[in-house]
């Protein structure tokens, strides 16, 4: 429950800071390319959100007003620090994109730093981000802090689990 809270927090905050921004920001080229758009607004893109924004993440919904009320919540009391998101890797097609990414944080409680990975895919409409969609595992951070979870290597592409995870039940269909 506490990495999905992390972890949910961590989309908000790489997806959503604080939603109210979004209207402020000016845009220098208005363009509904990813491929476009991503090198122009995509390090800030919770900058550029479309008034009608959603995203979707393990575990619920939100929308531009939900990340601000999360956000202020979230900055009151934050349970992890030094986030680091890096190894992106994009695919564009027209106004959808989708983006692989490493990430670590650090827990406040014990110093105990994960290191994870994310896929998410969005959708540009008006030159802003309209939709986007988050997948992760929320077990692995769990494991790892238990030591049953080995840490990527350095460079590993991104998955879901590290490849030298051995996995011990058999997959379901």
């Amino acid at each position: 429950m506490k990495t999905t809270r992390i972890l949910s927090l961590l989309c908000l905050t790489v997806v959503g800071a604080l939603g109210a921004a979004a209207e402020t920001k000016p845009m220098e080229v208005y363009t509904n390319d990813s491929a476009e758009w991503i090198p122009l607004y995509g390090e800030t893109w919770w900058d550029y959100y479309h008034p009608d924004w959603e995203g979707q993440f393990p575990g619920g919904r939100s929308n531009r007003f939900h990340e601000q009320w999360v956000q202020a919540r979230w900055f009151q009391n934050p349970i992890t620090k030094d986030w680091q998101i890096f190894d992106r890797s994009y695919v564009y097609d027209g106004e959808w994109f989708a983006v692989e990414w490493n990430y670590k944080a650090t827990y406040l409680s014990d110093n105990f730093t994960e290191h994870e990975f994310t896929l998410g895919v969005g959708r540009i409409v008006d030159g802003k981000m309209i939709l986007w969609l988050e997948y992760f595992d929320d077990n692995v951070g769990k494991l790892q802090k238990l030591g049953l979870m080995p840490f990527p290597d350095e460079g590993e592409a991104v998955y879901p689990w590290p490849a030298k995870a051995k996995i011990s039940l058999p997959y379901r269909p």
